[in-house]
């Protein structure tokens, strides 16, 4: 064998391990990124999963809240009728009992309500506590004239009309044919009476209540506000 035989023969030996390498590499890179994909194929399932899960969770959740909304809202029916019921003492289906009940539901306090009902009753064995004159105020009139205060600031009372064509800044002079505003703030609450003279006001307190009567008066632009306390019967 020659130099030359020699040398060639060396040569596809090393051409062969060459190769032998390469294809070691490329299978071993095939084989890496197969189980690259594979791997972000089963992240992705399981981010999948996850998912489902997560939303069929929230959707349980949400039909939960749903049906404890629901006994919620039953159950604070149930307690108004009950409430109602004793507070009313007439049938469930009464028109009063209903109004009641409505009153419950919405989260108006027990006391609210049982001022409210005292005031339905009819006055009895009234006693003139007060009697004054009130100017109107009006757009073109505001004067402290339009405000009262009773029972050492207990009651206050502020009265708006509508003006007359020959009102001024300077005098009072509302029209009492049209409606007027009698504005009450007593007890930490506060009230709004709009009607036409004469006006009739209620207001309740614990086992008795102030009626207020506002009447037009002989003086240009007063009404007359006469307070009274009266038992309920």
């Amino acid at each position: 064998m020659d130099f030359f035989e020699t040398r060639e023969k060396y040569r596809r030996r090393e051409v062969h391990i060459y190769m032998r390498w390469l294809s070691r590499i490329f299978f071993l890179g095939l084989a890496l990124w197969l189980g690259w994909q594979w791997g972000s194929l089963e992240q992705r399932q399981l981010q999948v999963d996850a998912d489902l899960a997560l939303y069929e969770r929230e959707q349980q959740i949400e039909e939960l809240s749903g049906k404890v909304q629901g006994f919620e809202h039953d159950l604070r029916q149930l307690q108004a009728t009950r409430e109602a019921n004793a507070l009313t003492d007439q049938a469930s289906d009464s028109k009063l009992t209903r109004l009641v009940r409505g009153q419950i539901a919405r989260g108006t306090r027990i006391e609210q309500i049982y001022q409210m009902l005292q005031g339905l009753g009819k006055p009895v064995n009234c006693r003139s506590l007060s009697n004054h004159s009130v100017a109107v105020a009006t757009e073109l009139y505001r004067g402290v004239e339009s405000n009262i205060s009773l029972f050492d600031g207990g009651l206050r009372l502020h009265i708006e009309g509508q003006p007359q064509a020959q009102g001024s800044k300077n005098e009072p002079w509302f029209d009492p044919k049209r409606e007027i505003a009698a504005r009450f703030i007593y007890l930490g609450s506060q009230k709004v009476e709009k009607g036409i003279l004469p006006l009739r006001t209620i207001l309740p307190a614990e086992d008795w209540v102030l009626v207020v009567d506002i009447q037009q008066s002989d003086l240009r632009g007063y009404v007359v506000v006469e307070v009274q306390n009266c038992a309920i019967r």
